[in-house]
């Protein structure tokens, strides 16, 4: 018994602390701790070249080890044993895995395998010292060539060890830091700089205008994937009770097929022995097909399984997609004014990408890697180890020619995102600037544009899914010499009368019941590499941060008097130079104020940064007497109605975009609005009246008649502030009168900032005059 667990526990031992080695190195690397790593060229040509080597020989001397136990035809315990054997084997094996090549960069050692080679030093040692002891001691020549094997084994790792430490010495000044270029996540950062010179605010981005590119040459692991879905953790496990036993019970479903499908093959293998004793196992065959009648995906377990799960996946489809698009309606100004509509709603439109991969996940990965590991348990114990040790190296290498293959099939379907995107934003562009294509007569070239980009997207297209068909030609030969191997084993010990002929029917069964968790592991490999790179760009969106927040002492104020003050504001776009530079001034509350000054001296800056869309770089703003930073955002704005000097509406009804402002308004309020600001009369001679809808962005009204629903819309929100960003530039001189007197007469009682051009003519300046109580001039 102790030489079954000392076997056993080795190579179980190597492959727990690879994983356990690599995924604290991925951790400490993601985090920026200090990890020692070498320069991957020099290494090349000498150190890597010597621990090949070295590697080589001792994955030898591990199989020539096993091919003389086999030798000697026969197995008995210690040195002869299966155990030994399919442990020297397997170990084998796992330092020979660690010779095929990556995909992503050449082979350079690091502590993992520093970790590997004290652990194989340790198993080998104890080995050797259980076999030292007087009662285990032999004298044979067959033991001494063995030991002398362990030895050599034992020699071989401790130069490993030797070499690491002395190139670690040798290379001590070529020690560097991972950097976050080096391990950064799948969801870059567009951060350039994350100290807060505030509460409530971070850093600007670097270059905006980069959104639509980031992570098209992304270099993610395992690791980096599942720590960027930390994110999603929240929407994952349903918060309502009748859900949570719906998951559980699923759970528990799962677990029954797990066990059907260890129950099936055997069964069948009950049949045939029954057979074969002249009698008609009626009970046993009823038993066999009821199995298989529950057994897989399409048995009554996994449809039952299915149903019940359609509702906590279409709540976690919900929440995350309403969280997503909450998210975006969130992020600050600066975000949406540089991203690409077209690029965001795609990412959008794929989120549910995420919700595929997490089903697939839970009730597809985890339960092929499950049957997998029983398969190899039950071979141990019904056939022998040599089943085992076959079935987890073929699986192995099926998974690594996956994988290897995937890393350049997710390189070649991220360019097929990419250039998919590229076509998805160019046709939102040109829908949206309808009118401007044709003003400049640019149809033929935004035609000729569009069939550029899809001739770029059906050749990535065509990498994709010719690499696809080698990648399942090159599967399924794996299978199929994994299935020769086996079944000529398992032929042979029949031959030999060590096994039944029941058997090899049970293994024949389990062999093509494994084949569909294979199978599907090479497609399912293939949805997770399509799943998340389409899903990448919303999962980035998660982690865009907005640059204006409330912070956790923001309170709400209770009365809004409208008195505001810049106090040496200064504030920047970007590093071109400051939009605004210590401003000041006052306004009392129930005064209006005319900024005047010329197109980009800062005029609708000042009404951006009181409405809070970005804060100051310097400098405070109040709202009676208190920094708008300390008050809630949407508390803030609550007091605050803007006429913007391009009003864009919701192809929706005259009515809805009016009452979008205030939805609880009544009939009689919205045409008191409308009266006001001298557009009533308008609507009302519609065939439809305010039911008539007004098209994509209102394009279906002129200038002037969207300009004053946005004053009607104003009006109606009852704010305590009115910011009027060249509120009547878009109306006819008559109209601008009449909407000017409105305007004079709405606005008593109200604080109310107005954006004008700069006006050099004594008559301008006096009707500026005339419509404000003091006046700012921004130069």
């Amino acid at each position: 018994m102790a030489f079954d667990l000392l076997f056993w526990a080795y190579p179980l031992s190597l492959w727990i602390g690879y994983i356990v080695s690599y995924l604290c190195r991925a951790v400490r690397a993601k985090q920026g701790i200090v990890l020692f790593s070498f320069n991957r060229r020099k290494n090349t040509d000498s150190i890597v070249r010597i621990f090949n080597v070295l590697i080589i020989i001792s994955t030898s001397v591990s199989l020539i080890t096993a091919l003389q136990v086999v030798s000697k035809r026969g197995y008995g315990q210690g040195w002869t044993s299966e155990n030994y054997i399919s442990s020297t084997l397997a170990v084998g094996f796992f330092y020979l895995a660690g010779l095929f090549p990556d995909a992503d960069a050449q082979y350079a050692h690091s502590d993992t395998d520093l970790h590997m080679w004290v652990i194989s030093i340790a198993y080998e040692t104890a080995w050797l010292c259980y076999c030292a002891l007087p009662k285990n001691r032999s004298r044979s020549s067959w033991d001494a060539t063995l030991l002398a094997f362990g030895v050599l084994k034992i020699s071989l790792f401790s130069s490993m060890i030797l070499i690491y430490f002395w190139d670690v010495l040798r290379s001590r000044g070529e020690n560097r830091i991972i950097t976050p270029d080096e391990s950064r996540p799948i969801f870059n950062s567009t951060l350039a700089d994350d100290r807060c010179e505030d509460y409530g605010t971070r850093g600007q981005t670097v270059n905006p205008k980069e959104y639509g590119n980031k992570g098209d040459a992304q270099s993610t692991t395992w690791v980096e994937y599942a720590l960027g879905f930390r994110k999603l953790i929240p929407f994952l496990w349903p918060s309502e009770s009748r859900l949570q036993l719906r998951v559980i019970f699923c759970f528990a479903l799962l677990l029954a097929q797990r066990i059907v499908n260890i129950f099936a093959p055997h069964q069948l293998g009950i049949v045939v022995d029954s057979l074969g004793a002249g009698q008609f196992p009626h009970r046993h065959l009823l038993l066999y097909v009821f199995l298989r009648g529950i057994q897989g995906q399409q048995g009554i377990i996994g449809a039952l399984r299915a149903i019940l799960w359609i509702p906590v996946s279409q709540s976690t489809f919900r929440r995350l997609s309403s969280a997503a698009f909450q998210h975006i309606l969130c992020l600050s100004l600066d975000f949406h004014q540089s991203k690409r509509v077209g690029e965001v709603i795609s990412a959008l439109s794929k989120g549910g990408a995420l919700n595929t991969f997490l089903d697939a996940l839970i009730f597809q990965l985890f339960p092929m890697v499950a049957d997998l590991w029983i398969a190899a348990a039950y071979f141990y114990f019904y056939f022998n180890a040599f089943y085992s040790l076959m079935v987890i190296a073929a699986t192995w290498f099926y998974i690594y020619i996956t994988i290897y293959m995937a890393k350049y099939r997710g390189r070649a379907r991220r360019e097929m995102t990419k250039r998919e995107r590229e076509m998805d934003a160019a046709k939102t562009d040109a829908l949206l600037s309808y009118e401007t294509v044709h003003h400049c007569g640019a149809v033929p070239m935004e035609i000729s544009r569009y069939e550029k980009l899809i001739a770029l997207f059906q050749r990535a297209e065509n990498h994709v899914w010719f690499s696809l068909n080698i990648l399942n030609v090159v599967q399924h030969s794996v299978f199929t010499i994994a299935t020769l191997l086996l079944c000529y084993l398992n032929v042979y010990e029949i031959a030999k009368g060590i096994q039944e002929v029941s058997m090899f029917v049970t293994l024949i069964t389990y062999i093509a019941q494994l084949q569909m968790p294979l199978s599907f592991f090479g497609s399912f490999y293939t949805m997770v590499q399509n799943n998340l790179v389409d899903a990448e760009r919303m999962l980035e969106l998660f982690h865009e941060e907005a640059v204006v927040t409330d912070h956790e002492c923001s309170v709400d104020l209770p009365a809004c008097r409208g008195a505001i003050s810049f106090l040496n504001v200064s504030f920047q776009y970007d590093r071109r130079g400051p939009a605004l530079n210590r401003i000041s001034f006052e306004i009392p509350p129930g005064t209006s104020a005319a900024i005047v000054g010329e197109s980009g001296s800062g005029k609708s800056t000042i009404l951006k940064l009181i409405f809070r869309f970005y804060d100051p770089s310097g400098g405070e703003v109040k709202l009676d007497s208190v920094n708008i930073r300390d008050i809630r955002i949407d508390n803030l704005r609550s007091h605050i109605g803007v006429v913007a000097q391009d009003t864009i509406l919701f192809n929706d009804t005259m009515m809805y975009n009016l009452l979008y402002a205030n939805p609880r308004a009544s009939q009689f309020e919205v045409e008191a609005a409308c009266r006001a600001a001298s557009i009533h009369e308008m609507i009302s001679r519609l065939p439809l009246g305010y039911s008539t809808v007004v098209g994509e962005r209102g394009l279906k009204l002129s200038g002037g008649e969207r300009q004053r629903v946005a004053i009607a819309r104003a009006l109606l929100q009852s704010p305590r502030i009115l910011l009027l960003d060249e509120a009547t530039s878009s109306l006819d001189t008559k109209t601008e009168r009449e909407v000017q007197e409105s305007l004079d007469k709405i606005s008593e009682g109200r604080t109310t900032i107005m954006i004008a051009l700069f006006m050099f003519s004594k008559g301008n300046s006096r009707k500026c005059y005339k419509h404000a109580m003091s006046l700012l001039s921004i130069n």
